[in-house]
């Protein structure tokens, strides 16, 4: 399976793929995306077939130090990361790779596994010119079950001190976001005919941290 740099065509997929399980009042928007990536695209990866049909995708954000425990913590969403956060390869010596979105579309099962090795050889090539670049964290914002699963079960990514408060409802087939934590608001909206989906965690992984992330990302 290969893969290639995300592109602004593939931008409108990729933020109607996001809105189906994360209807966030805040959402990354084309703008966003195209800042990102502005330096290295080739960490938003699309994977294709043979055939150059669109099988997955694995969006992942490079963040410098400060960004990413700033993500990590609460203090920035996804849609707050800019030029200030975002890791810049001629600049710094430290990244942390933050997880926006990884989808199977299509194809064969395991995917994570492609993607993981696909972020390797991104990582490899980047270490060619930056010969000290050390990851100082895996993470992502898991809004599904599978995501969570995947993250939590698979990747052995934990929640540390920040606790995102969203969580996920779904009424009529369509998905809503209710920040809170309290029982009796929650007990509320079940009585409306919404059903708890899940809770969205920002889940966490350091590189002393038994993961089998580690033996992709050497």
């Amino acid at each position: 399976m290969k893969f290639r740099s995300i592109s602004k065509k593939d931008y409108e997929l990729l933020l109607k793929l996001d809105k189906k399980v994360y209807p966030t009042d805040n959402p990354v928007t084309s703008e966003i995306l195209s800042n990102w990536y502005k330096k290295n695209p080739e960490f938003g990866m699309i994977f294709e077939n043979d055939k150059g049909e669109l099988v997955g995708m694995c969006i992942t954000i490079p963040l410098n130090k400060n960004g990413w425990n700033k993500l990590i913590s609460g203090k920035l969403s996804e849609a707050d990361l800019n030029s200030k956060t975002l890791f810049d390869n001629s600049r710094d010596k430290e990244i942390g790779l933050h997880i926006y979105h990884i989808e199977r579309l299509s194809g064969k099962k395991d995917f994570y596994k492609d993607s993981l090795n696909g972020l390797n050889e991104v990582i490899q090539n980047l270490r060619k010119v930056n010969k000290e670049l050390t990851i100082i964290g895996f993470s992502g914002l898991c809004v599904t079950p599978s995501g969570i699963g995947l993250f939590y079960n698979k990747f052995n990514c934990k929640e540390r001190k920040f606790v995102n408060q969203e969580h996920i409802f779904r009424k009529e087939g369509k998905l809503n976001i209710f920040k809170s934590n309290s029982y009796s608001q929650f007990s509320n909206i079940l009585k409306e005919g919404y059903e708890y989906v899940n809770m969205c965690k920002m889940l966490v992984l350091y590189p002393d941290e038994f993961s089998p992330v580690w033996n992709y990302l050497s």
